[in-house]
Order: structure tokens, then C-alpha cells, then sequence
């Protein structure tokens, strides 16, 4: 099933560039993305027979839900206080903490794994040379952290629970706290139009549905750590559809002079690209060894 991987990741990757097309509010955006993905999978659910946890695994659901929640509720503003590059790098560097929390769940992490995170999450800081924001960084982290525990927990609950089970709780739990944050903070949720309402659905629909709930079906089928360094493809994806959509050019380069060539501009960020694609090769590359 590893090649359902390249599907969550353009999908993921659309979510940046929507979130910023999108007029909104970022916590109204939060809100209606989670609301709208929750309704979707309890319409799958009802379809297909929907199984919601019990006992330990629905207190794990919840848990994840909230990670969640924090998650999107410090990443999507993020987005609007520093470039797109910026933020979507630095919200996927939770593979060096899932590095940790893979040991604890039980996951095997051998040295080509520690390698391959290594290397895609240097690619992946490497496109943002040039920094955004620092209160947009910040929550980026704060967004990366989040992560990190809603991947931990969701390898964890799949093992036993069906996706659609595990991600109704999940979501749901995460519009929940999402609408009480908005509310608190009287931030604006209705007063839009059609065709916002519709870039809500849409978010909802593509990152969410095809990206987070693909992942999250995976989770059930491969370590955590995998899943995680597979999202460092997310900044690459947003990075490059940044330049035609939101004329955000790429800027990271060196000045470098070389004795016999004379003054070359060295593109970092182009080099981070490759390097992220190929941390991710060694871990899909490992993944699939263990599954053979």
C-alpha cells in the first residue's frame, strides 16, 4: 500500500496554497476544515458501518484529536505570518522528535532510518534559507511538536482500530476544540461567501481526506516514522505550486567564488528539494525491505 504515499503527499502539499487562497479567518479556516472532514467521514461511515473506539483506544482517539487540534490551530496561522516555504518546513521537522517517540511505541528505528531523517530534514530546513517570520516560525514548531503526538498515538490506535473509527473521533475531538479556541477568541466563522465556503470544503476534502486520512490509513500498515518523513515531501510540493499560484520565487541561494569558474550563485533551496527526496528514498526504500 506504500503507493498511496504519493497521493497524501500532493495532497498535502495543495493545503498551504488553498489555506492562503482562502479569505478567511485562519481559526475559521481551522474550523471548517476539521467540521467539514468529520462530516465526510460520518457519511462514510454511515455508508460503510461505521465502529467508533471503546475503552482505552477511544481516550487515545481523543488524545490524538487534540494533538490535532493544537496542530492546525498553530500551523495554519503560521502560514499567514511567513512565507509558505518557511512554514511547511519547519511544521514537518517532527520526524526528529517521532524519531524518539517511534523508540517508545515499540518501532524499530535502524541507522538508515536515523539517516534518511537526517538527510531530508536538513534538505527540508535548506529550502527555507531565506527565514519568514519569527512568530510564524514559532508556531510552525509549536505545529511540528503537535504532530509528532498525533502520529505517535494514531500508530498506536490503528493497530486495533479501523480509519474511519479512529478518525471521527479524532476530527471530530479537533473541531471541537477549534470552534471553542475560535469562539473565545470571537474570531469570525460564518460571515462568508459561497465561494469560501467552498475553499473550505475543498480543503477539507483534498489535504484532509486524501492527505491525513490516506496517512492515516497507512498507519495501520507501516511505522510512524515513516509516515512522518513521508510529509517532508509537503514543503517540496508547496514550495514549487508557491511560485506560479502566489509568485512566491524560490531565494535561497550562495554567493560563491570558484578559482577557476569566477562568482556562482548556488541554489540552496534546489539542493533542499533534492536532498529531502532523497531522505525519503532511503525510509520508503527501508519500508519496503521490512514489509518484503
Amino acid at each position: 500500500m506504500l503507493w498511496l504515499l504519493p497521493v497524501g503527499i500532493l495532497a498535502i502539499s495543495s493545503a498551504a496554497i488553498l489555506i492562503r487562497l482562502t479569505p478567511a479567518d485562519p481559526l475559521a479556516i481551522t474550523f471548517w476544515r476539521l467540521a467539514f472532514a468529520t462530516l465526510i467521514v460520518l457519511l462514510i461511515g454511515v455508508w460503510r458501518g461505521l465502529e467508533l473506539p471503546r475503552g482505552r483506544a477511544l481516550a487515545y482517539s481523543i488524545a490524538s484529536g487534540l494533538f490535532l487540534a493544537v496542530h492546525f490551530l498553530s500551523w495554519i496561522p503560521s502560514l499567514f505570518l511567513t512565507t509558505v516555504a518557511a512554514s511547511t518546513t519547519l511544521v514537518n521537522i517532527h520526524p526528529i522528535f517521532m524519531l524518539a517517540l517511534s523508540r517508545r511505541i515499540g518501532e524499530r528505528v535502524s541507522g538508515t532510518t536515523v539517516a534518511g531523517v537526517a538527510v531530508a530534514v536538513l534538505g527540508s530546513v535548506l529550502i527555507t534559507f531565506s527565514p519568514g517570520g519569527f512568530a510564524g516560525n514559532i508556531l510552525a514548531i509549536i505545529g511540528a511538536l503537535s504532530f509528532a503526538g498525533y502520529l505517535a498515538l494514531g500508530r498506536i490506535i490503528r493497530l486495533s482500530v479501523g480509519t474511519f473509527g479512529y478518525v471521527a473521533v479524532a476530527y471530530g475531538v479537533a473541531s471541537l476544540v477549534s470552534l471553542v479556541t475560535a469562539v473565545l477568541l470571537r474570531a469570525n466563522l460564518t460571515q462568508y461567501d459561497a465561494h469560501t465556503f467552498l475553499m473550505f470544503l475543498l480543503i477539507a476534502s483534498i489535504p484532509m481526506m486524501l492527505g491525513h486520512t490516506v496517512f492515516n490509513y497507512l498507519l495501520g500498515k507501516h511505522r510512524a516514522i515513516t509516515i512522518a518523513v513521508s510529509t517532508l515531501g509537503e514543503p517540496v510540493g508547496a514550495t514549487l505550486l508557491a511560485v506560479p499560484i502566489l509568485g512566491e520565487l524560490p531565494r535561497g541561494t550562495v554567493r560563491a567564488e570558484l578559482p577557476s569558474v569566477g562568482p556562482l550563485e548556488i541554489p540552496v533551496e534546489a539542493i533542499g528539494i533534492v536532498l529531502t527526496l532523497i531522505g525519503l528514498l532511503f525510509i520508503i526504500r527501508e519500508e519496503i525491505k521490512g514489509t518484503d
